[in-house]
């Protein structure tokens, strides 16, 4: 499938509308220019409010795990950046 300007390359769903507020633009400025379609789904897991990002590509799937202190859009953006490089994702 090909990816044109005109389609979105980073569909992000999820339960928790607030969380994911918070986290769609960091998610697609750390995945929107890889040239490659990734469906991110964010979820609250946990009794303490871990979060569950998960990064479902065309090589599989990463599923990263915030703590609540963790949730800032800035270093949710380098962590998964950086996770995708490292692993060719």
């Amino acid at each position: 499938m090909a990816i044109t300007e005109a389609a979105t390359p980073v569909q992000i769903d999820g339960e928790n509308a607030p969380v994911v507020d918070r986290l769609r633009e960091p998610l697609r400025r750390a995945l929107g220019n890889r040239r490659a379609l990734y469906r991110v789904q964010i979820d609250t897991v946990g009794r303490s409010g871990e979060v569950l990002v998960s990064i479902l590509g065309h090589r599989g799937r990463i599923p990263l795990l915030f703590a609540p202190d963790e949730l800032e859009p800035g270093y949710v953006h380098g962590i998964v950046r950086d996770t995708v490089d490292r692993f060719g994702f």
